[in-house]
C-alpha cells in the first residue's frame, strides 16, 4: 500500500498578537488559491500564533507548498521590519 497523503503543520509564534495579525492578513490571500490540485494549504490565527496546515499527494508537492509558505511568512515578517509600526495597519 502506497502513501496516500502527506500532512504537516507549521506553528509560528510571533510573541505579539498585532504582529501575528499583520502576517496573517498578508499571507492569507496566498493560501486561498492553490495553483496545483496536488496540495492544499490553510492558515489560522489565534492570539500571537499562526498555524499553517499543508496537505499534499506526494513529497515533491508537500515540499513545494512548505517552501512557498515559509517564504511568504518570512517575506511578510521582513517587510514589517521595514515599515514603521504606526504605518502597519494602514
Amino acid at each position: 500500500m502506497g502513501l496516500k497523503r502527506i500532512q504537516g503543520f507549521i506553528d509560528i509564534s510571533t510573541g505579539n498578537p498585532e504582529s501575528a495579525s499583520v502576517v496573517y492578513r498578508a499571507v492569507k490571500p496566498e493560501f486561498m488559491d492553490s495553483p496545483s490540485g496536488r496540495s492544499s494549504v490553510s492558515v489560522d490565527l489565534e492570539d500571537d500564533r499562526i498555524t499553517i496546515k499543508i496537505s499534499a499527494r506526494d513529497p515533491a508537492s508537500f515540499r513545494a507548498a512548505l517552501n512557498s509558505s515559509l517564504r511568504w511568512v518570512r517575506l511578510s515578517m521582513d517587510m514589517m521590519e521595514l515599515i514603521p509600526p504606526d504605518k502597519q495597519d494602514s
